[in-house]
Order: structure tokens, then C-alpha cells, then sequence
């Protein structure tokens, strides 16, 4: 198990003799703030772990200390992370509000139909990119136990935090991108999910291998995500066309709401490997789309998704799989 990231800062500072008003200072932010790492109440933000590691000399990925064969994150993973903070952050600014549970995403049956989480209650549960809370609390309305999730915009996380309060409810919540262990226990959750997050990953094979080593024997994980498909069609002039390769995942720059995002369009296969490679055994692939036959008539130039869409391929893919 790694330490928590407010535990690395602490050590430190000691090393090297700094306080931490020194320290937030040189950061940019309050010794409040400073305090409130080292004493769990708080992670810093993402867009703070370069300085963080410029200021003591270290890698990023050491301020996750324990972590086991922990590798820099390439150049260009960070600049994409940065950009989807930054994206994130503007997002939380707006109205939009995603997809959370129990729905799996546009156009796609909902866990009412399809009971791929099974009896939650007492569980151990954990998400990947939890957003603003939605899915979280809804996982506590159905009786789960512990709630812990990661996030990389610390705004959205704050929002978590404000949710589940609302409710007298808590959770461990995490800022840090999904390609890094904060400081989550190993071998300790009965569940792990993920409502359309997994995909803004910048390497599925080192998640994947880290939600294996945080999931319990037998413990499962369940995802959903856009249909890689959906990437490469397009609407245009009342016909449905591949406007984009499937099979090179490169990355793609757009805009949600106007704030800038960036992704790799990963493969079904990327994913399915990754989960084979480390220990996980493919229970469910859903590729099932629910939609009013009526809306799916009505042809929406440029509409990323529509019924037109969903009658031809599913606009999400959801996945359950056992760690063996």
C-alpha cells in the first residue's frame, strides 16, 4: 500500500528542514492548505504536483511513496492530464452533469435492467474519475459501506465532498490522476467502477494493473464508456460515415462546453487485453442500446449522440470483470 501523498509532503519538508508556510509559499497557496494534506483532509491539486516535486528535488510519481515499479508519467500523459484539468476545472464552472449511475450511459440500458452490480450492501467500493459525487451517493442509497474515489479535478472532488455531506454521509476521496497510486489500500475493495472515466486514461495498461492490485480476490470491476466507434462516425448530409481510423488511437483534441479535452481513442481490444494481462477474467460485454424507435427516424446532422445512432451501433460498451 502506498502512503498517502499529505504523508510524502510531511517527510519531506522534514527532510530538507521546511516549514510549511516555506512551503506553501513557494507554491502559491496557504499554509491552511499545506496543513490540510499532511493531515488527510485535503490532496493538492494536480496542476501543483510538478512544483511539488521541482521544489524537492523528486519525481512526481515518488510523492506517492510505495508505490511498487512506479515510473515517471511521460511528458506527453502530463500535458494531456493538464489539459483535461484545466478542462474539468471550466466544466465544473457550467451546467453539464455527465453520466452517473444508475445509468451507464446515452442511449444504453440502466442498472435496472441489466444487474451487473449485484447487492452492493456492506460493500467496499471505489471510483475511477467519481466526478461530482452522483454515482458515489447513489452506490450509499443502495447500502454500500465504504465510499472512495478518485477524481483529477479537485473542484469536482470538492463538489463530491459537499454532495455527500449534504447527506451525512462521507467518503475518502482522492485528487490524482487514475495512472498513479495515491495512497489507496491493495487487496481491499469488494468493487470497483467506473462511470464513463476509465476512457480519459493516458495508459490502460498501468490503470488496469492498478485496479487489480486495489481489488480483493474475486472483487469486480465494472465500467462503461463510449463505444470506440463513436469517435470515428460522423452525421453529415443525412448519412451515417466513417470519418476517423478505429485501429490507431490517436489522440483527439475537442471541446465540451467549450472547455478544451483531450483523449486517446483506445480499441474494445486495448481494454480487454489489459484486463486479460493482469489477472482479470471477462464476465460481461454489453453493447445494447435503448432508445424510442420513433426519435431513432429523425436523422440529427452532427449529433454525437442521437437514437439514429444507437440503431445502428451502441453510442457506450459496459464491462464486467473478476479479479481472479
Amino acid at each position: 500500500m502506498g502512503l498517502n501523498i499529505g504523508n510524502v509532503i510531511q517527510q519531506l519538508r522534514h527532510q530538507h528542514g521546511v516549514g510549511q508556510g516555506e512551503l506553501a509559499e513557494a507554491l502559491g497557496v496557504s499554509a491552511q492548505a499545506v496543513s490540510k494534506w499532511e493531515t488527510g483532509k485535503a490532496n493538492p491539486d494536480l496542476f501543483l504536483l510538478p512544483g511539488l516535486a521541482d521544489y524537492f528535488g523528486v519525481s512526481i510519481d515518488s510523492l506517492f511513496g510505495g508505490v511498487q515499479d512506479a515510473q515517471e508519467l511521460p511528458r506527453k500523459a502530463a500535458e494531456q492530464l493538464e489539459v483535461n484539468n484545466h478542462g474539468w476545472t471550466e466544466l465544473t464552472k457550467s451546467d453539464w452533469r455527465g453520466t452517473f449511475l444508475p445509468n451507464y450511459g446515452p442511449y444504453t440500458p440502466t442498472e435496472d435492467q441489466l444487474h451487473l452490480l449485484g447487492d452492493v450492501r456492506g460493500k467496499v467500493v471505489l471510483e475511477i474519475g467519481c466526478g461530482c459525487g452522483e454515482s458515489l451517493s447513489w452506490m450509499k442509497e443502495q447500502g454500500a459501506g465504504e465510499l472512495w474515489g478518485l477524481d483529477i479535478s479537485g473542484d469536482r472532488i470538492a463538489k463530491a465532498e459537499k454532495l455527500l455531506a449534504d447527506s451525512d454521509w462521507s467518503g475518502k476521496l482522492f485528487v490524482s490522476p487514475m495512472e498513479l497510486d495515491p495512497g489507496i489500500p491493495h487487496r481491499y475493495f469488494d468493487l470497483i467502477f467506473s462511470i464513463y472515466g476509465l476512457g480519459w486514461t493516458t495508459d490502460p495498461d498501468k490503470t488496469m494493473k492498478l485496479i487489480g492490485e486495489y481489488l480483493k480476490p474475486g472483487g469486480r470491476f465494472i465500467f462503461s464508456w463510449d463505444n470506440p466507434l463513436m469517435h470515428c462516425l460522423d452525421s453529415l448530409d443525412g448519412r451515417y460515415v466513417l470519418s476517423r481510423s478505429y485501429v490507431d488511437e490517436r489522440v483527439i483534441d475537442f471541446k465540451k462546453k467549450n472547455a478544451g479535452m483531450r483523449l486517446h481513442n483506445w480499441k474494445l481490444s486495448t481494454y480487454l487485453n489489459c484486463l486479460a494481462n493482469h489477472g482479470f477474467l471477462i464476465e460481461r460485454v454489453v453493447e445494447e442500446s435503448s432508445y424510442d424507435p420513433e426519435e431513432a427516424d429523425i436523422f440529427r446532422e452532427g449529433k454525437y449522440y442521437s437514437a439514429g445512432v444507437a440503431r445502428l451501433i451502441s453510442n457506450a460498451i459496459i464491462i464486467r470483470a473478476r479479479k481472479r
